[in-house]
């Protein structure tokens, strides 16, 4: 265990490092800048450079990337262009929304996907196995965007039973914890559907198939030959090793879901990083947009980590050093 994370943790700062690179590096080649974005037309061509200068917009990009860097590992983040907020507090009011819907939406997924592809593998070839496989195919068909827009008008415009953005009622700030957090789910049901009907697709589909090549080994068809029970054969001969494929789809998968998460909190106004992010994409808000790139990137490989733990928790070969097999 302390091995793999050894080898993860040696590979964090240079990962890091190089997803700023390229971000920073690709943020200045889109054409515009803040400067002439918010400054006001009666402002001169020369304020406008002296602006630039003070900035810093005028020295290359390398030299701009070296001073960004420099700062952060100062611990400053700087400020945001647009508010004058310092970058790190934007993001920590920001981060709880963010962490709340990515972690619900991994909950949800790993609770339904589990057992979904524990019955399709188990029932192959069956109506029920192509009744979930027609669902699972029609949500990874089906752009998380257009179903989260498509949840806005049946659901909200039509029906009426959830609203269309914001992550609590104004008037609930004094209420007890219990109101705060009804409401907060309240709100973020809409969201959350949207995110879990694409991830329940896919790993559904990797459960299924993990499920029937473990049914396949020689050691349960051993099992069976015996007279064990099939429930006795799933959940304690074949559980770790239906457990291992979904643990890595499920760390493929985490950059996706976090990215996903991001435009799913622009749809829904969802106050958390991710629509800071889109914000300040369109603001031209560099600090904030490297800002919540470094955070999200420090968030994918820590689930990342997390997901190498439990692998080497299931298969102990992990923890002696041995590659997955």
């Amino acid at each position: 265990m302390l091995h793999v994370l050894y080898k993860r943790f040696l590979v964090v700062v240079p990962m890091l490092l190089g997803v700023t690179l390229i971000s920073f590096f690709i943020m200045k080649a889109a054409p515009g800048d803040p400067v002439s974005m918010y400054m006001d037309p009666s402002v001169s061509l020369e304020d406008m450079q002296q602006i630039r200068e003070n900035l810093g917009f005028d020295l290359p990009v390398y030299k701009q990337y070296v001073l960004w860097l420099k700062e952060l590992c100062l611990g400053n983040l700087g400020y945001s262009y647009v508010t004058g907020k310092p970058v790190f507090q934007a993001i920590v009011e920001r981060l709880p929304a963010t962490l709340l819907l990515s972690i619900s939406s991994l909950v949800v997924i790993l609770l339904i996907t589990f057992p979904l592809g524990l019955i399709c593998g188990y029932k192959k070839d069956t109506l029920v196995d192509d009744s979930i496989t027609v669902f699972s195919f029609l949500g990874l068909s089906i752009p998380s965007f257009w179903l989260g827009l498509m949840f806005i008008l049946l659901f909200s415009l039509t029906l009426d039973l959830f609203p269309t953005s914001g992550f609590m009622d104004p008037l609930l700030y004094d209420a007890s914890i219990f109101q705060k957090a009804m409401n907060i789910g309240y709100h973020m049901f809409l969201p959350l559907l949207t995110i879990v009907v694409g991830g329940i697709a896919g790993l559904t589909r990797y459960n299924r198939f993990g499920v029937i090549k473990i049914l396949a080994q020689d050691y349960i068809v051993a099992a069976r030959a015996r007279g064990i029970s099939e429930f006795r054969l799933l959940f304690k001969h074949a559980l770790k090793n239906i457990m291992l494929p979904i643990i890595t789809i499920l760390g493929l998968d985490l950059p996706s879901l976090i990215g996903g998460s991001y435009i799913i909190e622009y749809i829904f106004s969802w106050p958390g990083m991710g629509q800071l992010g889109v914000q300040a994409v369109f603001q031209r808000d560099y600090p904030i947009l490297m800002a919540t790139i470094l955070f999200s990137s420090f968030l994918i490989i820590i689930g990342n980590m997390i997901a190498d733990i439990c692998y080497a928790y299931v298969d102990p070969r992990i923890s002696r050093g041995k590659e997955r097999v």
